[in-house]
């Protein structure tokens, strides 16, 4: 810029006013300064579901574009997200799922800068967008990224019954969004395959998931259930304190029927044996019922609820001892019952 200074110094000595004025024009166009350019948010943008994102599109250079038209658009410019021109905003052209859910911010319009809220995102926003400002002189756009992602609610464990190995567990959530993942561990932190699961959409595009696994076990077992957003590698767990006393291969009377098979027992304790499991397992199923219902209801307080679902396991595996009890000690059973 000093050489061009002083090449203007040189002129003004050798030329004519009027000669040097149009010189000087010209080697202005020939000096130009930095291009004006449009600067957008940042390549990629993160946005939550049910939240309220941000576009930022300013100017590289400071300029009054309070004349300019503005646009912000979706993919193409025909596909119009939001358009200000001659000092207003134009809803004619907006596209449906984008109207009455804008709002923009000029307060810095004077300086080139403009600020586009969108709100109320929902999984059908994610995609390419940008901002393009226009008038006689000038015309520049900016592109960039939108992705949407939603972390859904706390998962909900209930007791589907007693299967054979175990019991049956289902843990459900739903309002997440991309696809979840979903995990089972045990108390040793040891991963459980799933006995089943199923994902789903909503009309909204958020994704609903199922998954149930069979847990049992020869100890105390905390079994945990654990979604994850793979965008936002956060999750969200629920753990389930299960009693030994309840589970199969923990109960000490099922361990004396097992073994008593395994001898050859005479056909009265095998009557006996055989009757005392058919009790166990019918109270164990309508335990198990009562309880799911019971975890259902009390979910607001969940150290209470596991509290109580221990109290209730414990004390039904007591009325099945108790009632085993009192069949050996009847004599007054058919010795010829067939075993079932």
């Amino acid at each position: 810029m000093a050489d061009f200074l002083g090449s203007l110094g040189f002129l003004k000595r050798v030329f004519s006013p009027s000669l040097l004025l149009i010189l000087t024009h010209v080697l202005l166009f020939l000096h130009p300064g930095k291009a004006n350019s449009v600067i957008g948010p940042e390549e990629v943008i993160l946005a939550h579901v049910e939240h309220e994102v941000e576009f930022l599109c300013q100017l590289s250079q400071p300029l009054n574009a309070e004349h300019m038209e503005i646009l912000w658009f979706r993919g193409q410019a025909s596909d119009v997200v939001h358009l200000y021109q001659d000092g207003q905003e134009l809803f004619e052209r907006q596209m449906v799922q984008f109207q009455n859910r804008t709002k923009l911010f000029t307060d810095a319009i004077v300086d080139g800068s403009v600020t586009l809220q969108l709100y109320g995102v929902v999984p059908s926003d994610e995609g390419p967008y940008g901002c393009r400002f226009h008038s006689d002189n000038f015309s520049g756009s900016a592109i960039w990224m939108l992705e949407v992602a939603g972390l859904g609610s706390d998962p909900h464990i209930s007791l589907e019954g007693y299967k054979e190995g175990g019991i049956q567990l289902r843990c459900s959530s739903t309002g997440w969004y991309p696809k979840p993942k979903a995990q089972w561990r045990d108390h040793r932190g040891q991963c459980l395959s799933p006995e089943s699961e199923a994902i789903f959409q909503d009309v909204q595009g958020l994704f609903h998931l199922e998954t149930s696994v069979v847990a049992g076990g020869t100890a105390p077992s905390n079994v945990s259930c654990s979604i994850q957003n793979p965008l936002l590698d956060q999750k969200k767990e629920f753990v389930l304190h299960i009693a030994d006393a309840f589970l199969p291969g923990a109960s000490p009377w099922r361990s004396a029927f097992l073994g008593t098979l395994a001898a050859a027992a005479p056909l009265l304790l095998l009557v006996l044996a055989a009757l005392a499991w058919v009790r166990a397992r019918t109270q164990v199923e309508r335990g198990v019922a009562m309880l799911s219902k019971q975890l259902q209801e009390q979910r607001r307080a969940e150290e209470e609820q596991r509290g109580r679902l221990t109290w209730q396991l414990e004390k039904l595996l007591m009325q099945l001892d108790s009632r085993r009890a009192e069949g050996q000690a009847d004599p007054h059973l058919d010795r010829e019952e067939k075993f079932p």
